[in-house]
């Protein structure tokens, strides 16, 4: 028993560690996913649109009539009286004169139920109404914009970690080739076929191809790192990604095909086009300031003392239609409006810029994609006459028609070769979703 307890013991203090370490093999789907599940900045974006349609509610009930309780207990001073020093009113005989009489008791209660309804406010509440739609309108595509925005972050968080991960191939690859260099130096070595600078040479190019493997490592754990902090994992998590960075060719698209969809499907466009509604209505509230305001009022009355001054309870009712209506208010309206005016004119300039701006980062991501596909396509060549070159050399140093150096250079020039295709690759599929981000779209067989 005591031997079974020790072991639960360990098992429990292993546990969380354990399963802190466990991993995850995960896809770009299933990745954005996670990250749109677990996002903190987009649960933030998400309350803000709801708290735009609580606010959609709210103008609403302002076309309703609104009901409203007040109760209140006095208790005066003195109960209100007529003083008769001021009435010299002749008393029977034997009768005294009183100095007052009572008008009223120290103790009032009043319970009033109100009634409020609007009838005509200049437009006033339905303007209200639809600022309020639209401003809930533009909260959801700026909610859009923020998913827009962490699905690329993590497109380019995925695409790190599929980077480090063929670098790390890449310097595993190039210090194996290595290490076979210099075992067959150190055997040609010892029996005096190459001298020993030749031998040192190659050491040192080992050493630093080591090197570059060690950062390579490191790397790698920053970016797995950085990827399980966008997706909102721990960062501690161990992430098994299953793609591999390739080459697939994007369908024909033109510049002027992208703009355009980019003005028409970008979720800051419509954002920015329901905010220029909802400042339209602005300037009408403000503007409604200018008209009667007619409101039917009714209330609901249960007041002690009664209106006999009788300590009983007793029910009354009035109904009030009341018009208002600014008459002269040294220009107030007319100053608030113009702000109205004002803010709607710098909001169209500001439309403006944005559109321009979305132009701009539409033609950079285009141009950017196709430099990024010429680059894959030298990177192949490149790789491949890379590939050559050192198969090539290596067999003609074998046979003693090639020196030391030319197999050094030659694996030194294939590393550089694989570290561009990588990064070509990288860069290509990362500029797709660049392309996709401005397009506000996707532009279809890409991944």
């Amino acid at each position: 028993m005591r031997r079974m307890a020790l072991l639960l013991a360990v098992g429990l203090c292993m546990g969380p560690p354990a399963l802190g370490r466990e991993k995850m093999s995960l896809d770009l789907e299933g990745s954005i996913r996670i990250a749109l599940e677990r996002s903190k900045s987009l649960a933030a974006a998400r309350e803000k649109v709801m708290e735009a349609e609580a606010r959609v509610g709210q103008a609403r009930a302002a076309f309703l009539p609104q009901i409203s309780n007040r109760s209140t207990y006095t208790r005066l001073d003195v109960a209100p009286y007529i003083s008769m020093k001021k009435f010299p009113f002749p008393m029977p005989q034997g009768v005294p004169m009183p100095s007052k009489i009572p008008m009223g008791r120290r103790e009032l209660y009043n319970v009033t139920f109100s009634l409020n309804q609007p009838i005509f406010t200049g437009f006033k509440i339905l303007n209200g109404y639809k600022m309020a739609k639209y401003g809930a309108e533009a909260e959801r595509f700026n909610y859009e914009k923020a998913k827009e925005d962490l699905v690329f972050e993590v497109h380019r968080a995925y695409y790190g970690v599929l980077k480090a991960q063929e670098f790390l191939k890449a310097s595993e690859q190039a210090a194996e080739q290595m290490e076979a260099h210099l075992r067959d130096l150190e055997n040609m070595y010892k029996v005096g076929m190459i001298a020993e600078n030749d031998l040192l040479k190659a050491k040192v190019q080992l050493s630093q191809v080591r090197l570059m493997r060690i950062r390579a490592e490191n790397a790698l754990k920053m970016a797995r790192a950085a990827f399980c902090s966008v997706v909102g994992l721990p960062l501690e998590t161990e992430v098994e990604l299953k793609s591999e960075l390739k080459y697939e060719p994007p369908p024909p698209l033109d510049l002027e095909d992208a703009v355009a969809t980019a003005l028409k499907e970008r979720p800051e466009v419509k954002a920015m086009e329901y905010t220029l509604k909802a400042l339209e209505k602005s300037v009408s509230v403000t503007k409604a300031q200018w008209l009667p305001n007619l409101v039917l009022i009714g209330n609901y009355n249960y007041k002690k003392p009664n209106r006999e001054n009788e300590n009983k309870w007793y029910k009354s009712w009035d109904v009030t239609l009341a018009l208002q209506m600014n008459i002269w208010d040294w220009g107030s309206v007319h100053y608030q409006t113009s702000q109205a005016e004002h803010r709607l004119r710098q909001m169209r300039r500001t439309y403006e810029q944005l559109k321009d701006g979305i132009t701009l980062e539409v033609t950079q991501a285009y141009l950017s994609l196709k430099e990024a596909q010429e680059r894959v396509s030298a990177s192949k060549e490149n790789l491949a006459q890379a590939e050559e070159n050192y198969r090539v050399t290596e067999e003609k140093f074998k046979q003693g028609m090639a020196t030391n150096t030319d197999v050094l250079d030659a694996n030194a020039m294939l590393t550089r070769a694989k570290v561009e295709r990588i990064q070509a690759l990288a860069d290509y599929n990362l500029a797709i979703a660049k392309l996709e981000r401005a397009m506000g779209t996707s532009i279809g067989g890409t991944r």
